[in-house]
């Protein structure tokens, strides 16, 4: 079987002859053969090739395009570039007639050079395995257990550790692309999933009783001013987790090794977002169940920060990390996630993010006194 070599910016691609053909076949559902594909020429969003096959007897031309990943523009991940050919492949079929050309098909290359058609999708799943009590309880089960009791076991101390070396250990996975270091950050503050929106899924701004819209403005103009500030620590590019909360994703079995669950948003980014994705639950458990910061929370906090920068060495942490607090305070903060919070506690947090945001250097140790008014 002949192989159709295939360059996109710097990714090499190999397609099977045989199963192109197969795939035009079904596709237009008559018996088809390839009879040439060239480069058309590159951009920095696609590459485009001609494609040119006898159609049950008819020659037959198409452009194939495939989005260049190794520009940035957020198409760094295939589920990005995924997105955009879907995307468009709807667009160009719904706008009005006449105006545009028509798309056939989106279609994914296997590894081993065959075509897949997803052009028909109208949803996808992901498939797991089913996780179970034996794989490890919640973590966040023994942060309430915590709270209830300002008293922590030589258990928790363990697991606290071990939290933190998962992470020295994912972190230790580095990558130097500058490009996507920036897309992280930019995410952090500009994704769905992630700062601002986070406040837009909250109820209308100007009528909650803890904090106003001006203030929230505020604060979204201060975590834009961090992005500026550190988005070129490119260096600082690492395997992340992207979701490293206790509410689930992070699971201790009884002899106290640790499950992580949930990967999620991105593959790479700041090594802050998990640190901060933990601690600030340490805080927010903290002042959920109590009003305040106990010694115990505090206490741990402080291990895993120890833990965490004495194994990694990352003295910078605390320079970056304050735009991620932001995010994830505005996460446990949140009126319909955590509707049992009273309005002094949703205030305390708040005091927390402007009070890291304005501190250009993070202090673990003195955890405490950003919370105050």
């Amino acid at each position: 079987m002949s192989k159709l070599h295939i360059t996109v910016g710097n990714l090499q691609l190999d397609v099977n002859q045989q199963f192109m053909e197969e795939y035009l076949t079904n596709l237009f559902k008559s018996p088809t053969r390839l009879i040439g594909l060239r480069k058309l020429g590159e951009g920095f969003h696609n590459a485009g090739f001609l494609v040119i096959a006898r159609v049950e007897g008819t020659e037959r031309r198409f452009v194939m395009r495939i989005v260049r990943g190794d520009t940035g523009w957020g198409h760094d991940y295939l589920g990005d570039r995924c997105a955009v050919l879907l995307l468009q492949h709807r667009l160009f079929n719904t706008c009005p007639e006449g105006t545009c050309c028509r798309s056939f098909d989106v279609a994914g290359i296997r590894r081993d050079g065959s075509i897949a058609s997803i052009g028909d999708t109208i949803e996808f799943f992901n498939l797991v395995e089913e996780v179970t009590e034996a794989e490890g309880k919640p973590y966040v089960d023994d942060l309430f257990r915590i709270a209830r009791t300002d008293s922590l076991t030589d258990n928790d101390i363990v697991r606290c550790r071990n939290a933190a070396e998962f992470l020295v250990k994912l972190h230790s996975m580095k990558m130097r692309n500058d490009i996507l270091y920036k897309r992280h950050i930019r995410d952090l503050i500009g994704h769905g999933e992630m700062l601002m929106g986070a406040i837009d899924t909250y109820p209308d701004l100007r009528q909650l009783d803890f904090t106003t819209a001006e203030e929230i403005a505020e604060i979204e103009m201060k975590a834009v001013l961090w992005r500026n500030r550190i988005k070129h620590m490119g260096h600082r590019l690492s395997r992340i987790h992207g979701d490293y909360h206790p509410f689930g994703n992070i699971r201790f079995k009884q002899d106290n090794s640790m499950v992580a669950l949930d990967l999620s948003r991105e593959e790479y980014g700041e090594p802050a977002d998990d640190i901060s994705a933990l601690t600030m639950n340490y805080v927010f458990i903290s002042v959920w169940q109590t009003g305040k910061l106990i010694d115990s929370l505090r206490k741990l906090n402080e291990i895993f920060f120890e833990t965490y920068m004495a194994k990694t060495g990352d003295e910078e942490l605390v320079r970056v990390i304050a735009p991620f607090y932001a995010f994830r305070g505005f996460v446990v903060a949140h009126p319909l996630y955590y509707p049992e919070l009273i309005s002094s506690q949703r205030r305390t947090i708040v005091n927390f993010i402007r009070n890291v945001l304005d501190s250009e250097e993070f202090n673990f140790k003195e955890i405490h006194s950003y919370l105050k008014d």
